[in-house]
């Protein structure tokens, strides 16, 4: 898979790592009052390319996200390495742009949880039985 073009990959306070396909994206899913608290540490492209996030309009506004001029990799590699640690337990650490197309494979897989396992077999048990009626019986 060839990875979108505008990748990019934003650590929260709790040094968690959260990766969007593109800029839209990003400023979509995140809350203007989350970025106007503080809530995010960094925001970088997968080659090192610093971005800047805010908040201009305040905690309710809009949510921004622009390249900057800085490149900091190293710092991009060690963070991208602690969530590996931390959330990827046994898993040799992947470069930033392998991270960042690891966790959008995996968001983008369809998801089938317990609910959607049990609605499955209720399908399965039923399929070919004719409906029924207590007011037939």
């Amino acid at each position: 898979m060839e990875p979108p073009p505008d990748i990019v990959l934003i650590f929260d306070r709790d040094e968690d790592l959260l990766v969007f396909e593109s800029f839209v994206h990003a400023t979509n899913w995140i809350e203007a009052m989350d970025v106007d608290e503080g809530e995010y540490t960094a925001a970088y492209s997968p080659d090192g390319g610093v971005l800047a996030l805010t908040a201009p309009e305040g905690p309710e506004g809009t949510v921004a996200l622009a390249r900057t001029c800085n490149a900091d990799l190293g710092d991009l590699e060690r963070r991208v390495a602690r969530y590996w640690r931390r959330h990827q337990v046994g898993q040799p650490t992947r470069d930033p742009l392998q991270t960042a197309r690891f966790l959008i494979e995996r968001d983008n897989k369809p998801r089938t949880g317990w609910l959607g396992r049990v609605i499955a077999l209720l399908r399965r048990g039923t399929a070919g039985s004719a409906p029924t009626s207590d007011r037939c019986r």
